[in-house]
């Protein structure tokens, strides 16, 4: 009778550790997923935010300065997309984007004189920016925590990561254009408050 209760017990811990196995390798397999999405919502933003980079430069609203410092940055970051250089020149883009669009009342100026599409590609402009940074900070913190699974000894001495490429951020400057943001985030003259 003991030997049954033994392997009973053998049983069991077997079943429960597969288990918890099948439980882990389950759950980074879904990081690994949610990681691969947030990186390609990242990539989509970053292509959103060149083409209307691209939109607002070709506007008659800009000086022909401005415009075409914005459509050297945003071609570049567009050739750059898959290459080495590609976070160096979404970087090189969010510093154009900021050097243009970063002081506050030359933007309300700009804003002022324009007509309502190219108000419109400007508010267009500030919201892809937003979207851009925050498409980042969740793809950041998803590396992160799959990593830290990754890095877990039952997860690094079992191999339940099988063959998915070890993760890697994204790392550029994604801080937006603060001027643009604080004109674009208010009301066109004329409308309520909220």
């Amino acid at each position: 009778m003991n030997w049954l209760a033994v392997l009973l017990l053998v049983v069991l811990l077997l079943g429960l550790a597969t288990v918890v196995l099948s439980w882990t390798a389950g759950r980074h397999d879904r990081l690994h997923i949610r990681l691969a999405t947030a990186r390609a919502s990242l990539h989509l933003q970053l292509s959103d935010r060149i083409a209307t980079t691209m939109r607002v430069a070709s506007s008659p609203a800009l000086d022909p300065a401005s415009a075409l410092v914005l459509l050297a940055a945003a071609e570049e970051a567009r050739s750059g997309n898959g290459t080495a250089r590609h976070e160096e020149a979404e970087s090189a883009l969010s510093q154009t984007l900021r050097a243009v669009f970063g002081d506050l009342e030359e933007v309300r100026l700009l804003c002022a004189e324009s007509d309502e599409p190219d108000r419109s590609a400007l508010r267009d402009l500030a919201g892809t920016c937003e979207r851009v940074r925050f498409a980042a900070h969740f793809h950041d913190q998803l590396c992160t925590r799959t990593v830290a699974m990754r890095r877990r000894l039952l997860v690094a001495r079992l191999h339940l990561a099988g063959h998915a490429p070890w993760p890697t951020r994204f790392v550029f400057d994604d801080e937006p254009p603060q001027g643009l943001l604080t004109v674009a985030s208010r009301p066109p003259s004329g409308a309520p408050e909220p």
